[in-house]
């Protein structure tokens, strides 16, 4: 009898102990996004230049996940993805579309400033830290771009918002970095926390922090705008270079605030237990397929994104996954761990159970007018190891051999392949909720409207 009674006797002692004194805490929940930051760019992920050494460390004790692909080439819909494991189709976060609008005239017509306006994320839709704050999370969301600022329903669960973005739209990785810790501090250490930091530094305008700008061509004007290669101009190698010595500086500099963001979590105890992700919303052209920056094509620069997971107490440390992932994928993943049912809708399965990643890009009445109307088309891509294809709803269809052609430089259209892949992207898009007509155009101040316009995102 006294054996017995020895097992229920311990179970009811660890209930009566405070977290972290024999009994197991609820994990912790860290987000962390990379704006704009390609996986080519960082050491774990093959690059030769070292700007990433916290993120390679990081690596070391996590999943790294090697084919994962975003649902779309810019921030807003990328981000309303991984926060409601849905795609852009569905949770309906995406572009003004121009088709919704007939004929816009011209670009200061009414009609062409409401199509501009992006459509906000619905507020009926679930999010992630939703999910949590339901479970008694403590939540906070640090934001270092505009698309994530409240107007455009993204932080719907973060009860603490920290938003409080410059003139110039670009919140540096040392200001995010110092109020995050900051907020973690004042946090009891037995509350688990649900944590969002999106750090913002490697996007247009490049212009890398004294200390970080030692690059060779890091001081170097940037005379050709990304206007000028999409319509054709051509672009040097001394002006491609000098952008990518750029925007690698300030991935470097985002590298090392990030390295003092995990180094706080590891301090305050809440780093070995938590479930830790870094992802990439979307990545970055510097002239490649003609194209410049990113939102307005589906080719592997720009939706090929990093995806770390740092699973408590380091399981499956330092394993490279090669399964295909999509970052839908993410809210199913995290759900999985703490035992959390799923929202009606997601899209996301568990990892191991995904056969193809989807990507969209819908025609945007801003990319019209701005490039011209080469971009007045609706995309959809594929990817079925090694196997993608990118079709254009006025026809254009290409497909390529990633394993052979990573670059995607070598349309393979007619091969067999490619009639599979046309098949399985019809399959895929039948899935597809349809679109939630109550998405509807955000309603931003004047304040934000300058604070797009400083990044060229309006007029």
């Amino acid at each position: 009898m006294r054996r017995r009674l020895l097992p229920l006797a311990c179970a009811l002692l660890a209930a009566a102990l405070p977290a972290g004194c024999g009994r197991e805490r609820t994990p912790d929940v860290i987000l962390v996004t990379l704006d704009t930051t390609r996986s080519d760019h960082l050491g774990v992920y093959g690059y030769r230049r070292p700007i990433t050494p916290s993120i390679d460390r990081f690596a070391r004790d996590s999943v790294t996940y090697r084919r994962a692909w975003s649902t779309a080439p810019w921030t807003l819909p990328a981000h309303a993805s991984i926060f409601t494991g849905k795609r852009p189709g569905s949770h309906g976060a995406d572009q003004g579309l121009a088709r919704d609008h007939g004929s816009l005239g011209s670009a200061t017509s009414p009609e062409f400033l409401a199509a501009l306006l992006p459509h906000e994320l619905p507020e009926q839709e679930t999010t992630l830290a939703e999910l949590l704050d339901a479970q008694g999370y403590e939540s906070g969301a640090f934001v270092g771009g505009p698309y994530l600022l409240p107007e455009f329903g993204l932080l719907q669960g973060y009860r603490h918002r920290d938003t409080d973005l410059p003139r110039d739209a670009k919140r540096r990785a040392d200001e995010l970095a110092d109020r995050a810790i900051a907020w973690l501090e004042t946090i009891p250490r037995e509350r688990p926390v649900n944590l969002l930091v999106n750090f913002f530094d490697p996007h247009a305008p490049y212009a890398p922090p004294a200390g970080y700008d030692d690059l060779p061509g890091a001081k170097t004007p940037i005379r050709v705008t990304d206007v000028d290669v999409m319509r054709g101009a051509a672009l040097s190698e001394k002006q491609r270079a000098a952008s990518v010595d750029r925007y690698d500086g300030e991935i470097r500099f985002m590298d090392f605030h990030l390295g003092r963001l995990l180094a706080a979590l590891e301090r305050l105890g809440r780093y070995d237990g938590a479930i830790i992700v870094l992802v990439g919303d979307h990545g970055e052209l510097f002239g490649e397929h003609g194209l410049m920056e990113h939102g307005q094509a589906l080719y592997e620069e720009l939706i090929r994104v990093p995806l770390i997971v740092h699973f408590p107490h380091a399981h499956d440390a330092g394993r490279f996954e090669d399964r295909t992932v999509s970052t839908i994928d993410l809210l199913p993943l995290v759900a999985a761990e703490l035992g959390l049912a799923l929202p009606a809708g997601v899209e996301g399965v568990p990892v191991g159970e995904r056969e193809v990643a989807h990507a969209e890009c819908s025609r945007g009445a801003w990319f019209v007018a701005r490039y011209g109307d080469d971009f007045d088309r609706d995309l959809q891509a594929v990817v079925r190891w090694p196997w993608k294809l990118i079709l254009s709803d006025r026809g254009v269809v290409e497909a390529y051999r990633l394993d052979e052609d990573p670059a995607e430089a070598i349309n393979r259209r007619d091969a067999p392949e490619a009639a599979s892949l046309l098949q399985a992207l019809e399959a895929e898009r039948a899935t597809l909720a349809p679109r939630d007509r109550r998405s509807r155009p955000a309603e931003i101040t004047p304040e934000v409207q300058a604070r797009l316009r400083a990044l060229g995102y309006l007029p």
